[in-house]
């Protein structure tokens, strides 16, 4: 994981910090300020991000084509007035901006207009996406600029973005994180949720409802899969690139044929593995170190599923 903590008054020095960080641009104190009070801190991991930014000041800043990375920026408070891609938007904390890899922006920053950063690569989301879709596309992903934070997908992606925050920002050793195959697999759910969350040019062929000659076998095919694999860094999107499917038509399948969803049946699959490696666990062994083993993230939310489905806590299972 990398990490950098900046704090400054000088503008020359904001600029420099904040290009490191991003890429070179133009940073204009608006009329009247002759300084600014720089915040950031810039968390990273693989592919994904999150930077708390804080000019204190008005100010105007013209980044070029971000060319490698996207950018979700979400105001805590105060406004942004951004324009980008030939379209214009202004930002609040209700409203996001989205800045594609593709075009220069022109954004005017308020005074006391804190922002979070959500920081996304280009390969990344172009992975995510042929992952969603089950094959590759030639065009570019762009965004639309204003992503309204008020919606319940929007919310449930934020939430996200603040889990990812708070991880990245945990002492060395200390974060879940640390472990790459946990890492990977929140990378690829946070993009992909924003790729469904937020309308782009593809938004149209996610959408479509995915029609399959032989359901059966699909889903067939899809739980060997699965079975064989759930102990990996293994998500839905990988299984319907692997089966030359979208996702859309993997779960219209899954839920014609199974009457449940091939997130549920990889959690299901997932959460007997555990049992099964708690009950034979060695002395010393941890619920924590099995649950992140066995692709679980949120230690809570594991604990409420693996009782639901066992009728007792991992602790217990542990113990006997």
């Amino acid at each position: 994981m990398d990490a950098v903590t900046v704090r400054t008054d000088d503008v020359d020095q904001a600029r420099a910090e904040v290009g490191r960080v991003f890429c070179p641009h133009r940073l204009i104190p608006q009329a009247g300020v002759q300084s600014v009070h720089l915040r950031m801190a810039a968390r990273r991991v693989g592919g994904v991000g999150v930077i708390d930014l804080d000019y204190g000041q008005a100010v105007r800043i013209q980044p070029p084509a971000l060319e490698t990375f996207y950018l979700v920026q979400i105001p805590r408070a105060g406004n942004t007035v951004v324009r980008h891609g030939g379209h214009t938007v202004t930002s609040t904390p209700g409203v996001a901006s989205v800045l594609s890899p593709y075009d220069p922006s022109d954004m005017h920053w308020s005074e006391g207009s804190p922002h979070r950063i959500f920081y996304a690569d280009r390969r990344s989301v172009d992975r995510e996406l042929a992952r969603l879709l089950g094959r590759p596309v030639d065009d570019p992903v762009r965004f639309d600029v204003g992503m309204a934070m008020t919606t319940s997908t929007a919310q449930a992606w934020a939430r996200g973005v603040a889990f990812l925050a708070d991880e990245l920002s945990q002492p060395m050793d200390a974060s879940l994180f640390d472990h790459p195959q946990v890492a990977a697999r929140f990378e690829q759910g946070l993009i992909g949720q924003l790729l469904l969350a937020h309308r782009h040019t593809h938004s149209d062929l996610l959408a479509e409802q995915g029609n399959h000659p032989n359901p059966g076998r699909l889903v067939r095919r899809a739980c060997a899969l699965i079975s064989d694999h759930h102990g990996e860094a293994l998500t839905v999107g990988d299984v319907a690139q692997a089966l030359r499917v979208s996702v859309r038509t993997l779960q219209d399948c899954f839920r014609r044929e199974l009457r449940t969803t091939p997130t549920a049946y990889l959690r299901a699959c997932r959460l007997d593995a555990a049992h099964r490696a708690l009950r034979g666990a060695e002395p010393g062994a941890s619920v924590t170190t099995v649950a992140l083993q066995h692709g679980f993230v949120h230690l809570g939310r594991f604990a409420t599923e693996y009782r639901m489905r066992f009728g007792e806590t991992p602790s217990t299972t542990l113990r006997r």
